[in-house]
């Protein structure tokens, strides 16, 4: 194949240049969206065509191209195709010759719904704009149209673009980024209008369940006031949040005027299942400042081709988790007591994660493209969540500043500089000017914190940063079960070993992620019945564990060890002072005393 030239043109330089694009679906039950691209006023005898590979919020290269099929290329009569070649895995080539316009047709196959893939069926359509459409390079400044036909009269189309005066169904982007940065959802979704601080809200609900509107609403109105005041007001003119209800989904992708969030369908009638919801609110919501504005200097300039690495998502991600803890709190959604429960579900979640000891924070931010959403058997023996650390180490120093300073500085200082410094012109910050904001508002030299928390691997001292707070983390075993060291999943009546902790009594005698598990001592043992069947057993004993690996029956003899703590709780200390006590009124504005 003959090398091709690539045309890289600023969007200046034909200011007459007009990019559309037209989105059908007519036959939505074949999941096949049928994109058509109009270029016109094109000058140049080549048109480069790319496709992203990965969507801001979501570090992995997804690879969108591979659900593209049937492209051609004509000048506007599909009868007059115009030659093109496909030169990499995203990127086509088409030979325009000396036409002006160009019409590239392709179809999309849209079968997962995900908050950052594209999901077409019979009863909706839902789609993000890095996993649909071609950029073309050097024009990624340029503005384009997108109309939507929708396969019904009674479909309708939401997004936060603005719509086209006078054309029906087209909106307007002002540039590629703004185009990815904007999902749609095309059917007969439920939506409901509000408004908050005098600027315009919608909800958009789509799938059956449990969810009271009303009551999303309103407590949605308490996270956006509490955050907005955390700012200083609301940086969009309107904002959409799109809702998809499903059988057990979980999770959420920002945007600058919008997000977009799954969650289980009959998740909202309890308590506890309802908070997390409106924690899931509170973290998509706050990023509308932290990550669409204050970001990395990485993602200043989206390279939507590769990955774009970075070592601070622990602030981007983490600290943003930290603060969907305090939100609903700060709102009035629940309460202290509730708080503290739910920060003690995270810190368990981190201390029996051994991945905690293996790799540092930074690297994990750094190699979040190739491990985080790549989980395999031995993920939490090697690796941490920026997410869940990053809120480990994002209340560490909450708690340093708020000690340090009597609770006349916080966290909150040090989002609003960030704001202040980096956000409201988009200027993206590197690792070392988030280090030095964090310390001009800590007004303490933090080379130590940040050597062992975030590049290191020792243990979080939380017991040090929570006790002048009245505070302190309590293992707890209830159970008092000997320790083996595995993870069982039971699937069609037959129980496999999941996961092997590293240097445990299994993993020392070569219990292998995979293995079926059969028998303890000869004895048949069902993955839900393993932890009472280890109650007969006590630290030290031997047993001989039968699995299955790799089809081949095999006993090992296991030497169990000491019982490990299953959870961790944060509790009150004992008789605490006063000055704990104000502290921790200062911190979340409640009494110590009553969290006992």
């Amino acid at each position: 194949m003959t090398e091709a030239r690539t045309i890289f043109r600023s969007s200046t330089a034909t200011s007459t240049l007009a990019i559309h694009y037209h989105v059908a679906m007519p036959q939505p039950q074949s999941h096949l969206f049928e994109v058509t691209l109009q270029v016109e006023g094109w000058e140049a005898p080549l048109l480069d065509l790319k496709m992203p590979v990965w969507t801001p919020g979501s570090y992995l290269v997804r690879e969108y191209a591979r659900h593209l099929q049937d492209f051609s290329a004509d000048t506007g009569n599909p009868t007059q195709s115009l030659p093109w070649r496909k030169l990499a895995k995203n990127h086509w080539l088409v030979e325009t010759g000396d036409a002006s316009a160009i019409t590239v047709r392709y179809r999309i196959f849209a079968n997962e719904l995900t908050v950052r893939t594209n999901h077409l069926d019979a009863t909706h359509g839902y789609f993000n704009g890095a996993a649909l459409f071609f950029f073309i390079p050097g024009f990624e400044q340029h503005p384009c149209q997108i109309t939507i036909a929708p396969p019904h009269p009674n479909w309708r189309v939401t997004t936060p673009l603005p719509a086209v005066s006078g054309k029906f169904n087209t909106f307007e982007a002002r540039d590629f980024d703004t185009l990815v940065d904007s999902p749609f959802e095309i059917g007969d979704h439920k939506l409901y209008e509000f408004e908050v601080l005098g600027k315009p809200h919608q909800l958009a609900i789509w799938g059956e369940g449990n969810a009271d509107p009303k009551r999303i609403i309103e407590d949605t109105k308490k996270i956006i006031k509490v955050e907005a005041e955390l700012f200083g007001g609301l940086p969009y003119d309107h904002y959409l949040f799109l809702l998809y209800l499903t059988a057990s989904g979980f999770g959420g992708l920002e945007h600058k005027d919008s997000c977009s969030l799954i969650y289980s369908r009959f998740g909202f009638r309890a308590k506890d299942k309802y908070n997390r919801f409106l924690q899931l609110v509170a973290h998509e919501f706050f990023h509308l400042w932290n990550v669409k504005r204050i970001r990395p200097l990485a993602l200043e300039t989206f390279d939507y081709e590769k990955e774009n690495y970075t070592t601070s998502l622990w602030f981007s991600e983490g600290t943003t988790s930290y603060y969907d803890l305090l939100i609903p709190q700060r709102a009035g959604i629940y309460d202290a007591k509730t708080l503290l429960e739910n920060l003690s579900k995270e810190i368990t979640r981190f201390l029996t994660t051994p991945g905690r000891k293996v790799q540092p924070l930074d690297e994990s931010s750094f190699d979040a493209w190739i491990k985080l959403y790549r989980r395999d058997a031995n993920s939490d023996n090697n690796q941490i969540s920026y997410y869940l650390k990053g809120e480990m180490v994002s209340l560490l120093l909450d708690l340093l500043i708020r000690e340090r300073h009597g609770n006349k500085r916080s966290l909150d200082d040090v989002i609003r500089k960030m704001w202040e410094q980096f956000g409201k012109g988009e200027i993206g910050f590197t690792p070392q000017q988030l280090r030095e904001v964090i310390e001009s508002v800590a007004e303490l030299d933090l080379s130590n914190f940040f050597s062992k928390t975030i590049e290191g691997k020792e243990e979080l001292p939380f017991n040090e940063y929570l006790k002048p707070f009245g505070l302190q983390v309590v293992a707890v075993d209830e159970e008092s079960v000997p320790y083996l060291g595995v993870k069982v999943r039971t699937d069609n009546g037959q129980d496999w070993i999941q996961f092997v902790e590293m240097d445990s009594p299994a993993a020392v005698a070569g219990v292998d992620a995979g293995d079926q598990l059969l028998a303890i001592d000869g004895l048949r043992v069902k993955g839900d019945q393993l932890c009472d069947r280890l109650k007969d057993y006590e630290a030290g004993d031997v047993i001989e564990l039968s699995v299955f690996h790799q089809d081949q029956l095999v006993t090992l003899p296991i030497t169990l060890g000491k019982s490990q703590p299953s959870r961790y709780h944060v509790m009150p200390v004992k008789n605490p002072t006063n000055a704990q006590q104000q502290n921790f009124s200062g911190w979340l504005g409640a009494s110590l005393v009553k969290m006992s």
